[in-house]
């Protein structure tokens, strides 16, 4: 039994049948029939519609749908928000039926496979309303996110859940054997239908992790008897392990104790309607021309865009902006799939902004920055899908995990010295000198008050150490060097974001962001400080090694 929904391939799918021995031998049935010259889609019409064509279908062969219906399917992966064009022309852009739509809810339901997943749901009812004791099979490839599940597939894993027992399943690397964009597991899951409802049962997917199989390794005789088949095959899959797809290993960002800051706004009706001035972006900055507005325009406190251009905001519920150097925030997504993009600035940025104002909020939130930044590149694939989840850090190793932790944050931040000033964007705004929060040799910034203390001795006599050391030395060269207990100006930055909406000098102090002290050596050519910022670099790499190594080894992340 086959649905499609162009005629054309289901022609293709006949004369390739009718080529093939053992389906002469044993005889087969394609549905709709070529003959009428059209398809039969599986999305737009009910459970119970669908399955009286198939049975009308299959009756004039004398057959009866008696036995379980086993669904062997590979669905489409794309959200129907997606390719509007390229659905059309493959006549897929018809309307799901609403029985499927009540099932998945209105957002999960624009995942086609959960789609299908709803409408082989809405089947099997049909089918075991007829034969109460039938018990049909599903075996099927799809993303991961529904099996977590993700929130957004939560409701609907309660409904299949109570309907669907959990048999057996793999995930493998999509792009491995599959014409598809990106790397990312697509598992292959099979699962029974349990007849009786069971209210409250929940499925916990243990699926064989082949992300790591290539289409190489099964370069084997498929011809062999099937005795000897199993061997071979037992033989490449006997290395893998299984991993758990669901959210028990929980959530890290709901150990923060905190709301996620951010000033990326839509304009309110008053601000549309009137000729003021509003949204907290310098007066120059082409970004004052989105649909989107960020932050306020007379706020005297600063936060910052990606690419570290200041802007106006306004405080949070919670209180943590402020225009001392005391504080430090992260840029932090909850996704592993995105912990390439986690980020550290002097002030609050547009989104996914968590402030560390303390030890203990530095502990889990620049704890989280460092552990994502360790992963980038390094995870497995079976992960990508997930959130990033909290480690089981071992009491002997916390001071260690930490101090190196510290001194990533220390390394690869963006915090920058610069200043807004007054009367921009609008009259009357206050000028706001912005200071560095991770600078060394400021005995007022956060560094110096709250993290180095940590980590005095937790950081001695390791890479850790030698990075606070080595960036501690850094600064105290480029005080006696260079900036002398001043501020230079006309420094060659006035194009960096921090400074080129603004009309006053560019200019660096003794404890401007490494950014800034780094992008002037490169402009001035000086070696002295490029070859620091060498030395640098490749202790930060030590750090971050060292840091996957403890995530890995010693408190078992993957496992």
């Amino acid at each position: 039994i086959i649905s499609e929904l162009q005629p054309d391939l289901l022609r293709t799918i006949e004369r390739r049948m009718k080529a093939d021995p053992y389906h002469i031998d044993t005889g087969f049935t394609i549905i709709p029939k070529t003959s009428e010259g059209k398809g039969l889609n599986f999305l737009d019409r009910s459970g119970e519609e669908y399955l009286n064509q198939l049975k009308e279908e299959v009756a004039q062969k004398n057959i009866k749908l008696d036995k379980p219906i086993a669904f062997l399917l590979n669905p489409p992966y794309k959200n129907t928000d997606e390719n509007q064009k390229v659905r059309e022309k493959v006549d897929a852009h018809y309307e799901i039926h609403p029985s499927i739509m009540e099932l998945t809810g209105e957002d999960a339901g624009k995942e086609r496979y959960l789609a299908f997943l709803g409408q082989i749901l809405n089947i099997c009812k049909a089918q075991v309303n007829d034969y109460h004791k039938l018990h049909p099979v599903v075996m099927i490839f799809t993303p991961t996110s529904w099996l977590l599940p993700r929130p957004t597939y939560v409701p609907f894993r309660k409904i299949w859940d109570e309907h669907f027992e959990y048999t057996n399943g793999f995930i493998i690397n999509a792009k491995e054997f599959f014409s598809v964009d990106g790397k990312w597991p697509l598992a292959f899951t099979l699962w029974q239908y349990r007849g009786e409802p069971i209210e409250g049962s929940e499925n916990h997917i243990n699926a064989l992790d082949l992300t790591t199989l290539t289409k190489q390794d099964l370069q084997v005789n498929w011809n062999f008897e099937d005795k000897k088949l199993d061997q071979q095959i037992e033989i490449i899959t006997g290395q893998f392990k299984n991993v758990l797809l669901d959210n028990t290993r929980g959530y890290i960002k709901n150990s923060t104790g905190q709301s996620m800051y951010d000033f990326k706004r839509d304009p309110t009706k008053e601000e549309l309607q009137s000729d003021k001035l509003y949204g907290g972006l310098p007066l120059k900055d082409e970004r004052r021309k989105n649909k989107k507005t960020y932050g306020v325009a007379d706020s005297s406190l600063i936060g910052f865009m990606d690419d570290c251009t200041p802007c106006r905001v306004k405080q949070d519920s919670q209180n943590r902006l402020s225009n001392l150097p005391n504080r430090v925030w992260l840029y932090l997504d909850n996704r592993m799939l995105q912990v390439n993009l986690l980020k550290s600035f002097g002030g609050p940025t547009d989104k996914y902004s968590y402030c560390a104002y303390d030890l203990e909020s530095a502990k889990c939130l620049v704890g989280w920055f460092a552990l994502g930044k360790s992963l980038v590149g390094q995870y497995p694939i079976w992960a990508n899908m997930f959130d990033v989840w909290k480690p089981n850090i071992s009491k002997k190793k916390e001071a260690l995990w930490y101090a190196h932790c510290f001194a990533f944050v220390l390394a690869e931040n963006r915090c920058v010295v610069t200043k807004f000033e007054k009367d921009n964007p609008v009259k009357g705004a206050p000028e706001i000198f912005v200071d560095n929060p991770l600078c060394p040799t400021n005995p007022e910034s956060f560094w110096s008050t709250t993290l180095q203390p940590y980590i005095a001795e937790a950081g001695k006599i390791n890479s850790a150490g030698l990075l606070v050391k080595e960036i501690t030395e850094l600064y105290k060269h480029w005080n006696k060097n260079h900036s002398k207990g001043q501020q230079l100006k006309n420094v060659g930055l006035q194009d960096e974001p921090y400074f080129k909406y603004f009309d006053y000098a560019d200019f660096l102090t003794p404890h401007s962001g490494l950014i800034q002290i780094k992008k002037y050596a490169e402009l001035q050519g000086d070696s002295d400080l490029l070859q620091r910022f060498t030395r640098i670099t490749a202790l930060t790499k030590e750090v971050r090694e060292a840091l996957y190594e403890m995530l890995v080894t010693d408190f078992k992340y993957f496992d």
